[in-house]
């Protein structure tokens, strides 16, 4: 292993001596560096870099001041986090990130950079410290490194230095410093890594890095290499890009909002800005730019000539602000910084009264109605170090994570990464969050609560695309619990990425609690969501309120030809016509079927379509002018449809198992190049069959089949571009609209090809029926995606013939297949007739079905395009098309 020791002074690794270097040093940047002490600011020390130790944000987020470079194949998630898993080499964060690719033999590079304006003779020292966690080793071939490039006209790189490579050779667990000390040769560039990111040999050291001739901007960067798909991460912290000699760019700082929530508009936006080097900052070089409009001559400007505070007064509540701020001074240097925040109450009605999720009960029973925000233990009214009783004031299920607010207890707290809070900001404490909080945990909140009848809101994050709840009870005298509602979301933004959730029944209506004087509200989790804070706001109670809706859209399979939900309203109605349905896009009001009396109506629709896929967007707006909105995305498919498992694919060379049952094909061996073809991804399983294409368990709604036969659900996974599998069976004779139920990471695409010579043999002929393609949340998050043909809007339909061979492909891979569902597909008569100048189409239609009408130019060949959509109602329905083309043809599906 390599010593460590040179880390801990300005040098790295070949710790040479320099003077010899420097007096080899051309006579032009001798000259330059001799110029540029006679500038304003020389010879001042000054770390450029703005949130150095990335303390202003946390969780999976790009932090404060920093922009993240990555290749154009990255993981749509994101290979980064900001976080505090391990004692930071300063402050309490660090910026974690691990590999940027899944591509096998392939190398990435990605990272965080930050640019500043710079002159010729400008001088800069620059360093970093690195980190890897032995339980999470660096890749055998992965490396870190920080560079510092000149930039001239065009952002040609001019100049550019780096540190030594950091792997894991350095060492695990242990903090340790690099410095940018190595020339590199922009005339040698080393052989291809990544191909979007060039690399140059080495050619020796220096002490200071000098912007040569022509320089206007410098960039200091850290890198991160992956070697295919090798993991581990890396952690960096206490980035440096010391100014030593030049004119320093102007600096923006005291930042207010910076990154908050629930700011009081009266407050206004502030900040400050000056110029190290004492160059004049005139008004007009001041710019701030709100949600994309010019604020600047708004602007109030108090200050010197190089120190200026700069505030705005326009601030409206309810509002998310995106903020750009610009400076350029005299000399001509800039500087920008962004920031966002929102004002009361952005998604919430005003508060009237919040606690901290960390803030839960502690000494069996104990707690505070006003706590103090502290970070510290010792002081008797704050939550921080207090420990709470198992089984009294929480349970805990699992472990892991961080116990950063509260050490001793059994509950995770860790850095929340939300916006933070005035209140949290003038305590200058963090902000923390419960994490994880794993299914079946639960906190009790004991207060001496305030008379009134409240809708409660939580501040609650997961992760991208996933879906949890919170169950909120009140703790009875005997212990026991009365569930008052659910803290849901169906799609999260990100595990950093908060937002405020109202507690709703199961019909999705907020729910009023009634509170007087001393109770104990306990939050239990169900999975997947980080609280942060909970609030409560009083309540609305002459809302409209909905029940009974179905299907319910909470799951797949609701099998009906029927919408039906029940209203509710206190000291009003539903007048005639306040109640509406769009479904699908079209406005279906008039078919309603309402029933009872107008404050608690019943209402049916009765013309839903079967075996298809729907949206309802159902609105009510009661004598007293308050409404709801309730949309409702749903399937009313049947259980009962003809399915192919994908993991059930063919074995021994094109055999298969005829009326296969969940579970038949376990153990079944398959023949590469006959019954499929796979290349091989590192990390891949096999736990239903021994080979083919990897599988794994698939998470998703139980169907009934699985339920009977007590068999587990797979779907396909390292399902590689190229990759494909054969499904021989005796196929029921019809028709049919072909839905793959998958789950994906972003985008993907697969074909569905029917084998129409050669099935059995290496040597297979194949016919492409069409193809899905669809944005995935991850692997687990199954959707429906219908097949289309290749301008991926028409529906294909699948003609099969009894016995026939089925391939099921992938050409971008990040796809994970479940099951093939074959809906039937009923033929709708259609008729054209030329008519003037143009062509008109007769079909009949069925009331409340949606009818899609496509044409295209070419009998054979072409994309489908929509042409239109029509409501049916039972009659005969006329679409005219001008006809523009010598010939044109048609097609009509429903739904």
């Amino acid at each position: 292993m390599r010593k460590a020791s040179h880390f801990t002074t300005p040098l790295s690794r070949a710790s040479r001596p320099f003077a010899a270097r420097l007096t080899k040093a051309p006579l032009a940047s001798v000259a330059i560096a001799i110029l540029a002490l006679l500038l304003p600011g020389a010879g001042i020390a000054a770390n450029l870099l703005v949130n150095p130790s990335f303390e202003a944000n946390a969780g999976h987020v790009i932090p404060s001041g920093w922009t993240r470079f990555a290749p154009t194949n990255a993981q749509p998630f994101g290979n980064y986090w900001v976080e505090s898993g391990v004692p930071a080499q300063q402050g309490t964060l660090y910026w974690k990130q691990w590999g940027a690719s899944y591509v096998a033999n392939s190398t990435n590079v990605a990272g965080l950079q930050q640019t500043f304006s710079s002159t010729p003779g400008s001088t800069y020292q620059a360093s970093g410290w690195f980190y890897t966690r032995a339980s999470d080793v660096l890749g055998a071939h992965c490396m870190t490194w920080l560079e510092v490039a000149f930039l001239g006209a065009n952002n040609a790189v001019l100049a550019l230095y780096k540190s030594a490579d950091f792997t894991a050779g350095d060492g695990t667990d242990t903090w340790l410093q690099f410095v940018v000390n190595q020339v590199c040769n922009l005339a040698a560039p080393l052989p291809p890594g990544d191909l979007n990111y060039p690399r140059y040999a080495v050619t020796g050291t220096v002490s200071q890095l000098v912007a040569p001739l022509g320089t206007t901007q410098v960039r200091f960067r850290y890198a991160y290499s992956q070697a295919g798909t090798q993991g581990g991460s890396a952690y960096f912290d206490s980035a440096v890009l010391d100014q030593v000699g030049g004119p320093q760019p102007p600096v923006i700082s005291q930042v207010f909002p910076r990154e908050m929530i629930f700011i009081n508009p009266a407050d206004g936006l502030s900040f400050n800005v000056s110029s190290p080097s004492g160059f004049t900052i005139n008004p007009d070089g001041i710019g701030v730019v709100l949600n994309g409009s010019n604020v600047s001559p708004g602007l109030e400007i108090t200050g010197s000539a190089s120190d200026k505070n700069v505030a705005y007064h326009g601030l409206l509540s309810n509002l998310t602000y995106n903020v750009s701020i610009t400076v350029t001074d005299s000399f001509g240097f800039t500087a920008s910084t962004t920031t966002s925040f929102e004002t009361t109450w952005v998604d919430t009605p005003p508060l009237v009264y919040l606690w901290e999720a960390e803030d839960w009960d502690f000494d069996g029973g104990q707690y505070l109605n006003h706590p103090e925000l502290c970070n510290e233990s010792g002081n008797p009214n704050c939550y921080f170090g207090k420990v709470g009783v198992e089984g009294v004031d929480e349970h805990s299920v699992g472990s892991g994570g961080n116990r950063l607010y509260r050490p001793d207890d059994a509950i995770a707290t860790g850095i929340a990464g939300d916006r933070l809070r005035k209140n949290l900001v003038a305590a200058d404490r963090p902000d923390y969050r419960i994490d994880p909080f794993i299914g079946g945990s639960w906190l009790n909140y004991t207060r001496d609560w305030s008379n009134g009848t409240y809708w409660v809101v939580a501040r609650l994050a997961t992760g991208e695309g996933l879906a949890g709840s919170l169950t909120l009870s009140l703790v009875n005298p005997d212990t026991s619990t009365t569930e008052l509602g659910k803290f849901t979301i169906t799609s999260g933004r990100g595990w950093s990425s908060f937002d405020n959730i109202l507690l709703r029944d199961t019909n999705g209506n907020p729910v009023a609690i009634t509170l007087n004087g001393k109770a104990t509200l306990r939050v239990t989790s169900g999975g997947n969501l980080l609280p942060n804070f909970f609030a409560l706001a009083p309540a609305q109670l002459d809302l409209p309120l909905l029940s009974g809706l179905y299907p319910t859209g909470t799951r797949p399979f609701e099998h009906t030809n029927a919408l039906s939900f029940n209203l509710t309203t206190v000291g009003a109605d539903f007048p005639p016509g306040s109640i509406k349905l769009h479904l699908d896009g079209h406005d279906v009001s008039s078919a309603l079927v309402i029933t009872g009396p107008p404050s608690n109506p019943q209402v049916v629709y009765p013309h839903l379509l079967p075996n298809a896929r729907h949206s309802a967007v159902i609105t009510a707006t009661n004598s007293l002018g308050n409404g709801l909105c309730v949309t409702n995305h749903f399937d009313t498919f049947s259980q009962a449809n003809y399915m192919v498992e994908t993991e059930d694919f063919d074995y021994d060379g094109g055999q298969f198992v005829a009326d296969a049952l969940p579970g038949y094909y376990l153990g079944l061996a398959a023949t590469t190049n006959v019954d499929f073809q796979h290349r091989p991804i590192e990390g891949e399983q096999f736990v239903y069959r021994a080979d083919g294409i990897p599988h794994e368990i698939a998470r998703d709604f139980i169907r009934q089949a699985f339920i009977d036969w007590g068999a587990i659900d797979y779907h396909l996974a390292w399902f590689g571009g190229g990759d494909w599998v054969n499904y021989t069976r005796e196929y029921p004779t019809n028709a049919f609209f072909v839905y793959a139920r998958s789950a994906g990471f972003g985008s993907y695409a697969m074909s569905l090809d029917e084998v129409i010579a050669g099935a059995g043999t290496e040597n297979q002929t194949t016919r492409p029926l069409g193809q899905w393609s669809a944005v995935g949340k991850d692997n687990q998050t199954h959707a429906w995606v219908q097949l289309t043909d290749a301008g991926l809007a028409a529906p294909t339909v699948v003609n099969l013939r009894g016995l026939g061979t089925l391939r099921l492909s992938t050409s971008t891979g990040n796809c994970h297949p479940s099951y093939l569902m074959f809906v039937p597909a009923s033929g709708i008569p259609l008729s054209a007739a030329k008519v003037g100048g143009s062509v008109q189409l007769s079909f009949p239609t069925q009331a409340g079905v949606v009818y899609r009408v496509f044409q295209r130019t070419d009998v054979h060949n072409g994309a489908w395009s929509l042409l239109t959509t029509v409501l049916g109602d039972g009659s005969v329905k006329t679409v005219n098309d001008p006809a523009t083309t010598l010939q044109r043809f048609y097609k009509v599906v429903a739904p």
